[in-house]
């Protein structure tokens, strides 16, 4: 984690809905829902997926407690808010290693046919391979932290990795603001004509963020005649 290490990237969003504030025991109860699996080191096809897993040192709690303590979103409570964490598993199969297992495959398939593999044939042996390579590979594990102001609808990601903001973004709109109703919306930079006050306004950004989704990009729209 970053801030850890003593040093923040930061992103910013406002959670804008019709101003209802969301209980925290519905939220606990979907959080529930995606929480990260144990790591398993084997038979895993995905190369990427990610799950919430409980924050490091908030109330006192020690990093070495077991990885199946029982933990929910209660336990993230910190001032204002509740401290999120994501969890990121990602798998890769080299290529040459791919590579080299998939031509002796191919070259075993030859010889014991008396012919080569056509096309369709040589696509499904890759995926075949790959598909075997990564339910074998050791995944990477990477963290990203949130702090989620629950009452003031703002959230804070402690990353500026486009990836990172991704992953995070997608499963806290399935978590958390698919579920109550209301956008995730990034803050910075500001939406053109808008000021800080207007997106804190709900009414107001909800309004904007509508517009905004029927818009036509500049660069897609057909010049004016002349």
């Amino acid at each position: 984690m970053a801030i850890q290490q003593g040093s923040i990237a930061l992103s910013r969003y406002l959670l804008i809905g019709d101003g209802s504030r969301p209980k925290l025991s519905d939220m606990a109860e979907r959080l529930g829902l995606y929480q990260a699996e144990p790591v398993v080191l084997d038979g895993v096809k995905k190369e990427e997926q990610c799950g919430w897993v409980r924050p490091v040192g908030i109330d006192g709690v020690k990093v070495d407690l077991p990885p199946d303590h029982p933990w929910d979103l209660h336990d993230c409570r910190v001032a204002d808010g509740v401290l999120l964490r994501l969890r990121i598993e990602r798998r890769k199969v080299p290529a040459t290693l791919l590579q080299v297992v998939y031509k002796q495959r191919f070259f075993a398939i030859s010889q014991k046919t008396g012919k080569t593999p056509g096309p369709k044939e040589r696509r499904d042996l890759r995926d075949e391979v790959k598909a075997e390579l990564m339910c074998r590979a050791l995944p990477t594990l990477s963290y990203v932290d949130a702090f989620w102001r629950d009452q003031a609808g703002e959230v804070m990601l402690f990353s500026s990795s486009k990836k990172a903001r991704a992953l995070f973004e997608g499963l806290f709109r399935s978590t958390f603001s698919d579920y109550i109703g209301a956008q995730l919306v990034a803050m910075e930079p500001l939406l053109m004509g808008m000021s800080a006050a207007d997106l804190a306004d709900s009414r107001v950004a909800s309004e904007a963020v509508s517009r905004l989704s029927l818009a036509t990009p500049v660069i897609f729209a057909e010049p004016s005649p002349q």
